[in-house]
Order: structure tokens, then C-alpha cells, then sequence
């Protein structure tokens, strides 16, 4: 009788706790925190209040019952770097490594956890039987199997299953057809979560988030927003045609005055948010459809974007001033007017900038770079000027060559060249960026923060790496040039460039 073989997801094998890796693409987790260390991974999964209560109990239990995986926890071997990734199970793994190393708990948590971890005997967790994938791909489907619709398994919030959707596409090219292939999602569905992913994710800008309340912002952040009631006010056309949205088969194209969309949104928020509302209608997927025309004339009107307004900044709304105290006419603050510079002053624009993920530009006038190179000083004038919305692709290889100049600029400064060509075995000229970042990380750079950043850099996984910039300059893909990616990933670096050309606030 010929011997049955096992499928990859029937067999388990021993592997070390401590040296799991957690997914950062993980759908539960917001794609924006880029998490690093294993604290950072649990200050968000935790960051809902019903999160942080669940993770709780699954710490108790493990402390109390030890470890029992009747659900499998499924990994994948990364070909780069060789190290097992968590595919599926992450919660459970993060559970365990705190429950080894309670000092890496969140300080939120860390008594709770330190109290729990003296229960269990930490050798009995050291190794736990995984099953290993043969590829992300295969672990990919497996996912799909647990979370889709079709799974009798507990499922992923709304939002967490659009995300996924979105990180396939992202990974197939942005390829709808290989997108349908690989997840079994139907075209409709691939495009619904394209569209009203981008629309909730407007929600969590600042230039929204200003209007609302620190109970209502939480609210925003989670992952557990009411995405249906989100898909049934911006699905009806009068809305769309009114709020000036504009539908595509990859997303969500706004053509309204910004300032105008942006209070209109955080008022509908506030509508949905809250069940004693001024409007005294609790706006959910029902009321939409039978009270529809009083919450549509309850909003403000929104205006079209003039042709100006296509390259203008968003100016962030002031929190002083929610949307129904919002100031009429010539002194609404963002007007054309104001931000001409007639009725405000240049520094009152300073706050909206600063840290602003959908600013107009990289980097602005508030910011200086102290460097001999004329190269890096008229780089970065340039960059101050630049129109993100015009010009992603530009600004999107402009981060990589400024990135580049900045480490050389830095190595002469320092008269290292001899130091790094010796490290590297091989003259200077010949020295990649990657190399260079392994070399200078820890005592040459001399800089905890700046590690932590050529870290991420040099990990090839990461939306913010050095790959994601080299695919800017020699590769083929065209993705991750959106504004908002591209001044995130900025902000990320400002920090090293602070330590490499001494750029800072002024």
C-alpha cells in the first residue's frame, strides 16, 4: 500500500519562538506604523481597546493552560534573509515572545504581562510545531482559505480583508486579473476595496481628524470602522456627483475644493460616529437609504476644485473650528486668499506642514541643510518647490539620489573612505548604497536612531527600504508613488538626514 503524503498544511515542525518573525504586512495591523521591534508590533495590534482586552485573555490563557495549537500557525522562510516569517498566527506568537521576555511588553501591559509570565514555565514555550509554507505565495493562500468569506474560521474585519486584497494587487503589479487568480476575489471586489480603502484612509488625515474628538479619532484609526456604511453613502451617485468624486477601476480620484471635502467628511463622521448626533439620526446603512436626503442637506455643500487648487497644499483644518463653526466666505481658512498670503501670515501655514503626510511637497522652506556639496543644497531647493501630485515619479527617484549623496556626503565629512573601501574589500567608486548603510551602521554612525533606520532600510520586506527606492530609479514597477507614501517615507529618513547633512527645523 503506498504511503499517503502529507500536505505541506498537515505537517508540523519544531521551531524556535524567539526566532519567529512577525508579518509587518500583517492585515490586522495599520500598513502605515511599520512596526520594528516586538514591542512595536504589539503597541498596535493593542491600540483598540477590544483588541487590547482579547490579546489580555490569550496571554492568561496560555499562562494558565500552556500552549495547545489546535489552529495551526503557519510560516514561510523569506529567501532573502532566510528567516521564518509568521503567516498566519502572529497574535498567538507575540503572546508567547512576551510571555518569554516580558520586558518587551508595552508599558501598558508590561505588569500584566510580567505577573503572567511567572506562571509558565518559559522552557515549555521555547519551541512551539509551526508549519512551514514553501513559499509566501502557498502561506498566501492559506490566509485566503481561513479569512475569505467562505471560511467558517473567525474572520477579518471588513477593512482588514480590503487591505489584503490591496497587498496582493500591490505584489502582482498591480495586475487585477492575477489578483482575481491568486485570492479567487471577484473583479467587483478587488475594485470596491481599492476605492473605499483610499476613502477611509482620508478619514485618518489630519486635515479630517482635526474636526474630531479623541474618542471619535480612535474610532477613525480602528480597524473595526463601519467600512459598509462607508461603501453605502460614498456608492450613491448623488453624493459623488455633489462631493465632486470621481470612480476609476484602481481607486478614488477627488476633483472638490479640499478644505470644502475634508470638513464635509468629518462632519458625516461625526454623524456615523456617534448615536446622539445633532442631526438626532443614528446614520448607519439603513437610515442612508430611508432618511437620505436630510443627512445629504445637513452636510455642507463642497465646492469644485479650481484649477489652482490641483497643485495647492491642503491646508489642514484648525481645531478651534469644527465644521459648524467653520467661518463663511472670503475668511474660510484655506481659501484662495489665505493662502496667497493676503489675511495670513507664512508662519501660520508652518504647523500644517510639519509632519503633514499629504503636504504638497517633500520638504518646505521651515527646513535647512547645512552641507559644502552645492549638488545636495540645489537638490534640496528643488525639492521644496516640487508638486508631489504633478510630479510623484520625479520626487519618488529624488529621495533615492538625495538618500545616495547625503551617506557620501557624510562618509567625507568624516574622512571614512579608506575605513569603508577596507571594510568592504574594494576601492570606494565601487562601494554600493547597501554597503555603505551596513558599514556605517553602529560605530561609525554612532547613532541608536539612525541604526534603527538603516535597518529598515536594509531589510528588503519593508515598504520603506532601500529596495522600494532602488525599484524607483532601475526597476519597472510603478506603485508606491503616492503623495501620502512618498512623505511618510520621507519623514521616516529625516532623522538620518538630520545626523548625515545636520537638515533641521528652523
Amino acid at each position: 500500500m503506498a504511503q499517503e503524503i502529507k500536505k505541506w498544511w498537515e505537517n508540523r515542525v519544531l521551531r524556535s519562538v524567539d526566532n519567529l518573525k512577525l508579518w509587518r504586512d500583517n492585515p490586522r495591523l495599520d500598513p502605515s506604523s511599520q512596526p520594528v521591534r516586538v514591542r512595536d508590533f504589539v503597541e498596535e495590534l493593542i491600540s483598540d481597546v477590544n483588541d487590547k482586552q482579547d490579546f489580555i485573555e490569550l496571554i492568561t490563557s496560555i499562562a494558565n493552560r500552556g500552549f495547545v495549537s489546535f489552529d495551526p500557525i503557519v510560516v514561510w522562510q523569506n529567501e532573502d534573509d532566510k528567516n521564518f516569517y509568521v503567516a498566519e498566527g502572529n497574535r498567538r506568537v507575540m503572546a508567547l515572545k512576551l510571555l518569554r521576555n516580558p520586558e518587551k511588553a508595552p508599558m501598558t501591559i508590561r505588569r500584566a504581562v510580567s505577573k503572567l509570565s511567572k506562571l509558565i514555565d518559559r522552557d515549555t514555550i521555547e519551541k512551539i510545531k509551526v508549519c512551514v509554507s514553501p513559499s509566501y505565495d502557498d502561506a498566501r493562500w492559506y490566509i485566503l482559505q481561513r479569512h475569505s468569506n467562505a471560511s467558517n474560521q473567525i474572520r477579518w474585519q471588513r477593512l482588514q480583508q480590503q487591505r489584503y486584497i490591496i497587498t496582493v494587487y500591490d505584489s502582482v503589479d498591480q495586475d487585477i486579473d492575477m489578483t482575481i487568480e491568486l485570492t479567487g476575489f471577484k473583479r467587483a471586489s478587488i475594485i470596491e476595496a481599492l476605492r473605499y480603502v483610499k476613502i477611509r484612509d482620508i478619514a485618518t488625515r489630519q486635515e479630517v481628524t482635526s474636526y474630531l474628538s479623541i474618542e471619535e479619532r480612535e474610532q477613525v484609526y480602528s480597524h473595526r470602522i463601519n467600512m459598509t456604511v462607508l461603501e453605502r453613502w460614498f456608492g450613491n451617485s448623488q453624493v459623488r456627483e455633489a462631493w465632486h468624486i470621481e470612480f476609476s477601476d484602481v481607486g478614488v480620484v477627488i476633483n472638490a475644493n479640499l478644505n470644502d471635502f475634508y470638513a464635509a467628511y468629518a462632519k458625516f463622521l461625526k454623524l456615523m460616529l456617534n448615536k446622539n448626533n445633532e442631526l438626532g439620526i443614528v446614520v448607519n446603512t439603513r437610515t442612508i437609504d430611508s432618511h437620505f436626503q436630510q443627512i445629504f442637506e445637513y452636510l455642507p455643500k463642497i465646492r469644485q476644485a479650481s484649477a489652482e487648487d490641483q497643485d495647492e497644499v491642503a491646508v489642514t483644518p484648525p481645531t478651534a473650528n469644527p465644521p459648524e463653526n467653520e467661518p463663511k466666505g472670503d475668511d474660510k481658512t484655506g481659501s484662495d486668499q489665505d493662502l496667497n498670503g493676503q489675511g495670513r501670515e507664512p508662519e501660520d501655514l508652518k504647523p500644517t506642514l510639519k509632519g503633514n503626510p499629504t503636504r504638497g511637497q517633500l520638504t518646505d522652506e521651515y527646513h535647512e541643510i547645512k552641507v559644502r556639496s552645492y549638488k545636495i543644497r540645489a537638490l534640496f531647493n528643488e525639492l521644496q518647490k516640487l508638486p508631489l501630485r504633478k510630479y510623484p515619479n520625479v520626487s519618488a527617484a529624488s529621495i533615492r539620489i538625495f538618500l545616495e549623496l547625503s551617506v557620501d556626503e557624510f562618509i567625507n565629512n568624516c574622512e571614512l573612505q579608506q575605513d569603508v573601501a577596507k571594510r568592504a574589500k574594494r576601492l570606494y567608486n565601487e562601494v554600493t548604497l547597501s554597503q555603505k548603510l551596513s558599514i556605517l551602521r553602529g560605530d561609525l554612525i554612532g547613532d541608536k536612531e539612525a541604526d534603527k533606520i538603516i535597518d529598515q532600510l536594509l531589510h528588503n520586506s519593508n515598504d520603506f527600504s532601500l529596495n522600494t527606492l532602488n525599484e524607483y530609479v532601475h526597476g519597472t514597477k510603478v506603485h508606491k508613488i503616492e503623495r501620502q507614501f512618498l512623505n511618510r517615507f520621507w519623514d521616516m529618513l529625516l532623522p538620518f538626514f538630520s545626523i548625515l547633512i545636520g537638515l533641521k527645523e528652523i
